[in-house]
This record gives structure tokens, C-alpha cells and sequence, in this order.
């Protein structure tokens, strides 16, 4: 039984590596229409613009497609006119290179383009949501921070790692409505930089079968003592990333990282 079961477990991994090997070959595009197999969609807009001016590509080429779900097609190119072009497609797979985990980075609003760079690094390490809310020491005039830009920022940023879903992160929320979308997580830390000794990364070695879990990280400003107060009230777990204090973006960067490799298995 072992023998067999090892047996399994090594043509589980050659299958994947292969359709990772797939999905990284191929040139990948974005839509929002339905992947089915034995379909025909139209590709226009800017994924059309890159498909026809950018790669230059031609009728008979094979293309991979993805929509924010999990998985990827293959599909080929049909036809190409002056503003669309028409796809088969032949294969939908779920794409390997999908976290085995939903995890939600809670991010306070930041200035200029860190939510940009969140995102997208995020989206890259493997995080599912991104949740911006507002906090006391919030300091930004435009509190929507561009964030309809950010989709278009994740959809990028699956195409260069292999992922097949992205993040849509769904406007600004308040303080106590970040608390209540946290606590229908699992398990959910928080960052701060005036917590000793206990470490986000020796508390997640002792994490077992966790799949939903969340993340919480302060404005540039960090986090009152009253939010923090609150944050324990609720059952978050507060912790440090490190001896050294970061800033937010790489705070949660690192924070990700983190979460991915200790619980990825």
C-alpha cells in the first residue's frame, strides 16, 4: 500500500509540473467570459491589443486563457479581425500552481502606489482576498487609494506567476467592519511592531489543517493601543514579523510570504 501510494503521489507531481510547464509556455490572456471546453469566445480590448500587436500573433497559434476561477484553458486562435479575435477551446484544467489555502490579506490603507505593490506581490506569493480598511492613524487624503486600478494591477501580476484567479479587492471598509469579515476566518494574526517574543512564523508551525486565514497589518501610523485592544477582544492573535520594524507594504509582503510557505503543503 505505501508503494502504491508513493507511486500515486510521483504521478500527481509529474501531472502537475506538466501543466505548470503548459500554462508558462504558452502566451496567457485574460477574459471574463465562461472557459468550457468545445467553446468559441471572443478576445477584444486590451488582451486583444496585446494578442494581435504586442506578440503578434496568428490564426492556428495555441493560447492559454484564464478568468479569476481556478482554472486554465488552452484554446486556439480562429480568427483575427481589426478589433476582436475569436478562440477554440480545447482544454480546461484546474491550474496547479492555485493555493491550497484562502488566505486574506487585511490591509489599512496606504499612500501613493503601495496598495499597487501589495497587490501585486501578494497576488504573486499566492494570497486569495485583499480587504482595505480605513484605521486611526489612517494619513491619506484620497482614501480610495485607486482602487479600481487594482484588479487590472492582479490580473497582470497571474500572468506573469501562472495563476489562474485574481484579486478583486471590493472598496474600503471601516475598522469594525474589517473585525467582523476577519472573524469568519479560522485563524487570524496581527502585525505589530510592539509585540515581543511571539513570532507570526512559530505560531504558525504549530497550525495544523488551517485553511481560511487572515492577516491584519497597520497604516504607516501602525495600529492605537485602542484598535489593538479591540483586535485581542475579538481572538486575533497578535504577533511580530521580526527584531526590525517595516513598513507596511513589506510588512505585508513579508506577512505573506510567510503564511504561504508555513502552510502551503
Amino acid at each position: 500500500m505505501l508503494y502504491l501510494k508513493l507511486v500515486c503521489n510521483e504521478i500527481d507531481f509529474y501531472q502537475n509540473k506538466n501543466q505548470r510547464e503548459i500554462n508558462m509556455k504558452l502566451k496567457r490572456y485574460y477574459t471574463n467570459e465562461q472557459l468550457k471546453e468545445n467553446l468559441y469566445i471572443t478576445l477584444d480590448g486590451e488582451e486583444f491589443h496585446h494578442l494581435k500587436n504586442v506578440m503578434r500573433s496568428r490564426v492556428g497559434d495555441m493560447i492559454a486563457l484564464f478568468n479569476g476561477s481556478t482554472v486554465t484553458a488552452e484554446g486556439e486562435i480562429v480568427s483575427i479581425d481589426k478589433s476582436k479575435a475569436s478562440i477554440f477551446i480545447k482544454k480546461v484544467e484546474e491550474n496547479p500552481s492555485e493555493p491550497k489555502i484562502n488566505f486574506t490579506l487585511f490591509q489599512a490603507v496606504c499612500k501613493g502606489d503601495k496598495l499597487s505593490l501589495i497587490t501585486q506581490k501578494i497576488t504573486e506569493i499566492g494570497a486569495t482576498n485583499l480587504c482595505v480598511f480605513y484605521s486611526k492613524f489612517t494619513d491619506i487624503k484620497d482614501k480610495t487609494s485607486k482602487l479600481d486600478k487594482l484588479e487590472r494591477v492582479s490580473i497582470s501580476a497571474s500572468k506573469q506567476c501562472g495563476r489562474s484567479s485574481i484579486i478583486k479587492p471590493q472598496g474600503v471598509i471601516g475598522f469594525e467592519q474589517m473585525i467582523d469579515e476577519a472573524k469568519n476566518l479560522d485563524k487570524v494574526y496581527v502585525a505589530y511592531e510592539n509585540k515581543d517574543g511571539n513570532s507570526l512564523f512559530e505560531s504558525l508551525q504549530k497550525q495544523k489543517n488551517i485553511k481560511n486565514i487572515g492577516l491584519i497589518i497597520g497604516a504607516e501610523g501602525g495600529f492605537a493601543e485602542e484598535e489593538i485592544d479591540l483586535l485581542e477582544k475579538n481572538n486575533f492573535e497578535i504577533v511580530t514579523l521580526g527584531k526590525r520594524i517595516l513598513r507596511t507594504e513589506t510588512a505585508s509582503i513579508v506577512g505573506t510570504g510567510l503564511v504561504m510557505f508555513a502552510l502551503e503543503k
